[in-house]
């Protein structure tokens, strides 16, 4: 995903930019959250194009960190670790911390608090971040000690649909997944049933999302991905739109539709797909006027779905986003709205404002 919330109290922070904040000043980072929803994704972003060296430190033993004993020169030397790097830059990432052996983890003590492991040090260049799960979230793991938390500055982790919708859109993700989260937030995530059962999460849900476009979604499969209760719900849902009109017929003007308030659901699949369809590859010469249709038509809908139709546009192509910039249904809908898409996802001057056709 492209960037993520981390919601502390009543205020949200942006994850990605967090752990870049934290690698300018040096202290490591620690995040915790629930299974699939994103989180070495986010560390990877962060480390803008630097390597990621991902340790799971559950495989090793305590040896391992400071490296195996070799005789040299008739004294006792220590092999260097090959995953402890002393050149270059990147991050240093030690993923699913606290499934490891209590041993373990305080052999890491050293490391990321002094940078060194034994006679090893870490390179300037390499900083150091850990993700583990919480064990309320029926994750086998193990307490970490407080000195090693103590060295880190640890986040709390949820996903937004917001930020998560974003990221679908820059990856393909199918069009009726993300009005559907979109129309029921609470399904994102959700806690496991039991110990043997699946569970909704970002990762579960770009699996749907697969699913769906080489149609396989039946809800057997569905529960096999996410479990029951998001299964059903989001089979339900794919029942209730499927009522929705003809694309083409509906930009081509051979069909007029205006929003049912009964039929909410409906609204938000209608609304991703006439994005997702300008969005597609094979739509690049669409042309203004059905451009055009498809933000009046947008227009028409409850404020927040209207919304969330132009963020849709302005993660296309160049000639898309300037098409919408100059469309009538953005002028009518700015007139009135332009504090919602501040609210809702990012500045009005990100997505530009309205300007009159030449």
């Amino acid at each position: 995903m492209s960037k993520a919330e981390i919601h502390t109290g009543a205020q949200t922070y942006d994850l990605v930019e967090t752990i870049r904040c934290n690698r300018r000043t040096g202290i490591p980072t620690l995040v915790f959250g629930p299974p699939g929803v994103g989180k070495s994704q986010q560390v990877h972003q962060a480390a803008d194009g630097d390597l990621v060296i991902d340790v799971r430190l559950s495989m090793l033993d305590p040896v391992d960190l400071r490296g195996l004993p070799m005789v040299k020169d008739g004294s006792v030397a220590w092999a260097r670790p090959d995953f402890l790097p002393d050149a270059g830059k990147g991050i240093l990432l030690f993923d699913e911390l606290n499934t490891a052996p209590v041993a373990v983890q305080n052999a890491a003590l050293q490391l990321i608090l002094d940078r060194r492991c034994g006679p090893h040090r870490l390179g300037d260049g390499w900083y150091i971040v850990a993700c583990g799960n919480r064990a309320t979230h029926k994750a086998h793991v193990n307490p970490l000690s407080a000195p090693l938390r103590n060295r880190f500055a640890i986040l709390d982790y949820q996903p937004s649909v917001q930020r998560w919708t974003r990221w679908a859109l820059d990856h393909g993700i199918h069009p009726h997944v993300t009005a559907f989260l979109n129309f029921s937030p609470d399904h994102l995530t959700s806690d496991p049933a039991d110990e043997y059962s699946n569970f909704a999460s970002p990762r579960s849900w770009e699996r749907v999302s697969n699913c769906l476009l080489a149609n396989m979604a039946d809800v057997e499969t569905l529960t096999s991905l996410m479990g029951r209760g998001s299964a059903v719900a989001f089979d339900a849902y794919r029942a209730e739109i499927s009522v929705m009109p003809d694309m083409d017929h509906l930009l081509s003007g051979r069909i007029d539709w205006k929003p049912d308030p009964a039929k909410l659901s409906v609204t938000y699949a209608i609304a991703m797909a006439l994005a997702g369809r300008l969005l597609k590859p094979e739509s690049k010469q669409a042309s203004p006027e059905v451009i055009d249709r498809a933000t009046v038509i947008a227009a028409t809908m409850p404020p927040e779905v209207t919304c969330l139709f132009f963020i849709a546009c302005y993660h296309g192509p160049a000639h898309l986003r300037e098409a919408v910039l100059l469309s009538e249904g953005l002028r009518t809908f700015a007139e009135e709205h332009s504090g919602l898409i501040q609210r809702f996802g990012g500045t009005f001057d990100s997505l530009g404002k309205p300007r009159k056709r030449r």
